[in-house]
């Protein structure tokens, strides 16, 4: 009999966040290590793990905070706004894992510079996005200004 995963919590999203963290960090020393790139493999995982962030983490996430009871996170108008910010950043990373295998290919569409832009772009953003749903998380837990 096929079981039921439970819904995600908070914890879940505290879990992704810490993914999302460590992807920040390697999408940095991709930056800074440019022009060279890392090995195919790595770079498949990295492009991977850009993916799910905007296809898996970004839902669930929109989703949890969603789901805490009034006053207890982000308004309707903050999640709408953090859909918005979604919907971006899941455009920003189509386009940087496309011009990763593009210069991965030895075909880039932009030089180096752009590259480093557009990881320091993606990853200083999502470091940002963390930051901002984490405050939302704290507030979430007690309710709205009662002191931690």
């Amino acid at each position: 009999m096929p079981t039921q995963l439970a819904p995600p919590t908070l914890e879940t999203l505290l879990d992704d966040h810490a993914i999302q963290r460590l992807l920040c960090d390697e999408l940095e020393a991709v930056a800074d290590g440019l022009p060279t790139l890392p090995p195919l493999c790595a770079m498949r995982r990295l492009c991977d793990k850009i993916l799910w962030i905007t296809t898996t983490h970004f839902a669930r996430a929109e989703r949890i905070l969603g789901s805490l009871p009034p006053g207890h996170g982000p308004s309707e108008v903050e999640l709408s706004i953090l859909h918005q910010m979604h919907q971006l950043d899941e455009v920003h990373a189509q386009d940087l894992v496309a011009e990763l295998w593009s210069h991965a290919a030895g075909r880039p569409n932009g030089g180096v510079g752009q590259l480093g832009y557009m990881l320091r772009c993606f990853f200083d953003g999502g470091r940002r996005a963390i930051a901002l749903k984490e405050s939302w998380i704290t507030d979430g837990t007690r309710p709205m200004g009662t002191p931690p």
